[in-house]
């Protein structure tokens, strides 16, 4: 063998160990074998409900993983929901007052551990052994579980609904109501068209009594002017001037127009003569030899 063949066998097996090498490196990255060589602190996080959280799975903190699922859920004596071991890588410190919640990787993805820190600076850290309460986001579980309860409710509400409509028809809409309904209509009709004959003649007393007022206001208007009228004679009278003037002041000429009159009215104008003024001319002696008797 010459140094040549020496030389390329040399390279062959150089370039097989480092593909050998690189291949165990990746099997100790990525295996189980470099989990192994990992070291951890355990935390155990109580859920109400951790259906879907396997063995294995993943623990995330903002994306990253930070540890795994030590142990399936393990139930609770003392009270509800079951406890879930975890292992956080020793070099990861969580916050007190993270949040741990178990999620999914979409609607079907497989289930995990996410913790979300607190906002602000973290003033201390979760010791090792420690318990914490956790959450559970809503999933496609939960959504189906919900679904399913809420298609119950709807098939009871529907139920209810038919039976209400089957009352409706058998009670309410019957052909007796249904006749009494149709009469109550026609009846209403009737109602409606003796309203409107009635309104129309309440429109023409309206007319009527408006004319009314129109002949009763001219006849105030009337009565205003008489009455300003006679004010106006009044005053004539008072002031001494006119014929009214001078009845009203003058006693002769007042009594001479009122033994007219009663001439007048005694004889007529063909066959007047003055017997109103022996009339009073008779009282007048009587109550002159009245005195005189009596100074007798």
């Amino acid at each position: 063998m010459n140094r040549h063949e020496r030389g390329l066998e040399f390279k062959v097996g150089a370039f097989v160990f480092v593909g050998l090498a690189m291949l165990g490196a990746l099997v100790v990255q990525f295996g189980r074998l470099g989990e192994g060589l990992r070291t951890y602190y355990p935390l155990t996080v109580r859920f109400n409900d951790a259906s879907g959280l396997l063995k294995g799975s993943d623990v995330l903190l903002a994306g990253a993983k930070i540890g795994k699922v030590s142990g399936g859920p393990r139930m609770v004596r003392e009270g509800q929901g079951v406890d879930v071991p975890l292992k956080i890588y020793d070099y990861i410190k969580v916050p007190e007052g993270s949040k741990f919640t178990v999620g999914s990787s979409g609607l079907l993805g497989d289930r995990f551990v996410n913790v979300t820190m607190p906002a602000g600076q973290p003033k201390a850290f979760l010791a090792p052994n420690t318990y914490i309460n956790g959450a559970r986001e809503t999933g496609i579980d939960d959504l189906t579980r919900e679904g399913g309860a809420l298609v119950t409710d709807l098939r009871g509400t529907v139920q209810k609904i038919d039976v209400a409509a089957a009352r409706l028809n058998q009670d309410t809409l019957s052909s007796e109501n249904m006749e009494n309904l149709k009469s109550s209509m026609e009846h209403l009709n009737e109602a409606t068209g003796a309203l409107a004959e009635s309104s129309k003649k309440l429109d023409g007393v309206i007319d009527k009594a408006d004319s009314t007022m129109e002949s009763a206001k001219k006849s105030a208007d009337n009565l205003q002017n008489a009455i300003a009228d006679t004010r106006k004679l009044l005053r004539t009278a008072r002031e001494g001037k006119g014929l009214l003037a001078e009845v009203l002041n003058n006693q002769a000429l007042a009594n001479d127009l009122r033994a007219l009159v009663s001439n007048l009215r005694a004889h007529g104008i063909l066959f007047y003569r003055d017997s109103a003024a022996k009339i009073d001319a008779n009282p007048r002696q009587q109550s002159i030899q009245r005195p005189k008797a009596e100074r007798r």
